[in-house]
């Protein structure tokens, strides 16, 4: 089944980064948390160690982009996150899902048949140049405009169609909806706004779909060389998927029970408060997690999340764990073509 974006004449593209004041404080507002934990009152507040934006995101932080996957920290079971009305896997989802198909989408309940599909999913940052004396990791993170137009028609060409991690999902859990012969899915990781603006254009004038995976405190600060919550408004409403990559660019292996229920909770929070809906899925920043930051995800209401790691087959046991493509800006289309080729 193939997602098409809601097609419209698109206003002029924007690359302002100011923010509304009224809307900064609605938005932080909403990210401060009130847990209750056996009767008791805990605020979440941000750690000491929190990042600020700034190019050290897009470069420093970035810089191990590696699978990691480390022992649980604590041997304890987790505190069930009780105050928050997410649904579990006996209960349906209240709040719109993005699945394009159906505003009210419940959490597709695991059947008890084994699954494995054969789904490449394709992660990209930057869809620009590097400026001139840019360092190693924004040159490993970048693909040109140009190259990836060229990506993005070959798969048009070749009979691909993409779907959402929605469908993935789904697919995985209940063996519906009926994926394509070649579906593939399409991710970006941090909100850069060369996504906006040279990436969207290609996807929406191919009738293509993709998530992006934001980072919601940058988002809200403004700061430059990010998207601006109207575009990526504009972008959902043109079929987009608009997903969870945390607060900052942070790791998520080896935290608190308290870290990580600010750091998940806060994100699907405020992009429930600013674009309507609350988002399900989650990437992993540079690929870190362990098996408590999968335990709580869930708590939090979080359905499926894509890590760093590479490969293409898809376990329906391992649906915190989807694997992904990393698309090098190196890559000639021969080469890229041979990649999609393989487990054909």
């Amino acid at each position: 089944m193939s997602t098409t974006p809601n097609r419209r004449k698109l206003p002029t593209r924007k690359t302002s980064q100011g923010v509304d004041p009224g809307r900064l404080l609605a938005s932080v507002a909403s990210i401060s948390l009130l847990v209750l934990l056996g009767g008791s009152v805990l605020l979440a507040l941000p750690g000491a160690n929190a990042q600020m934006p700034g190019t050290e995101i897009a470069t420093t932080s970035i810089a191990t982009e590696q699978a990691t996957l480390t022992p649980t920290p604590s041997s304890t079971p987790p505190p069930t996150i009780t105050s928050t009305p997410f649904p579990t896997e006996t209960t349906a989802a209240l709040s719109p899902s993005p699945v394009a198909s159906a505003e009210l989408t419940p959490l597709p309940i695991p059947d008890d048949k084994p699954r494995t599909l054969w789904v490449p999913i394709l992660m990209y940052h930057y869809v620009s140049v590097p400026p001139e004396g840019a360092d190693p990791y924004r040159i490993n993170l970048s693909i040109s405009p140009d190259r990836f137009h060229e990506q993005m028609a070959w798969l048009k060409d070749n009979g691909y169609e993409t779907i959402s991690l929605y469908d993935l999902v789904y697919a995985l859990n209940t063996g519906q909806p009926e994926l394509p012969e070649k579906p593939v899915i399409v991710t970006f990781d941090d909100g850069y706004i060369d996504n906006y603006e040279n990436a969207f254009p290609v996807l929406y004038d191919l009738s293509f779909t993709a998530t992006f995976f934001i980072l919601t405190d940058v988002v809200d600060l403004g700061t430059d060389g990010y998207m601006t919550w109207d575009q990526l408004a504009e972008m959902k409403e043109s079929g987009m998927d608009v997903e969870v990559h945390g607060r900052w660019h942070e790791g998520m292996a080896n935290r608190s029970y308290d870290w990580l229920v600010f750091h998940l909770l806060g994100p699907a929070e405020t992009i429930e408060a600013t674009l309507g809906y609350r988002p399900r899925l989650l990437a992993y920043p540079s690929g870190s997690y362990d098996a408590y930051t999968i335990e709580i995800a869930r708590q939090a209401g979080y359905w499926a999340a894509v890590t760093t790691a590479s490969g293409r087959e898809q376990e329906k046991d391992r649906i915190f764990e989807l694997q992904r493509v990393r698309v090098l800006g190196s890559w000639s289309l021969p080469v890229f073509a041979a990649v999609m080729g393989q487990g054909e």
